[in-house]
């Protein structure tokens, strides 16, 4: 069976395929069942953690810098404070 084709370059031209491709009865319960596996895997993007600028709070420095004998921190958005933004979390 001859089929026809049209080239890159716009060229019109035929190919020759075996009958039996386009002759060949369709498994209609196959083709089903493959699109059905295919579309349940398909899972979308929903979840979605907050970024450091959406989440509700001040931004002032909890306390003072130097003087207080512990760490240094700024916000308590920060990654590593209850409540704050989660580090590498799903962006959605």
């Amino acid at each position: 069976m001859k089929v026809d084709k049209i080239n890159l370059d716009g060229k019109k031209g035929s190919i020759e395929v075996l009958d039996k491709i386009f002759l060949a009865k369709i498994n209609k319960r196959l083709v089903n069942n493959v699109l059905y596996k295919t579309n349940a895997n398909y899972k979308g993007r929903h979840a979605k953690t907050k970024q450091q600028n959406e989440v509700a709070g001040p931004t002032s420095k909890i306390y003072a810098q130097k003087g207080t004998g512990g760490a240094r921190h700024a916000s308590r958005k920060a990654p590593i404070f209850v409540g704050g933004v989660i580090t590498n979390g799903q962006k959605g």
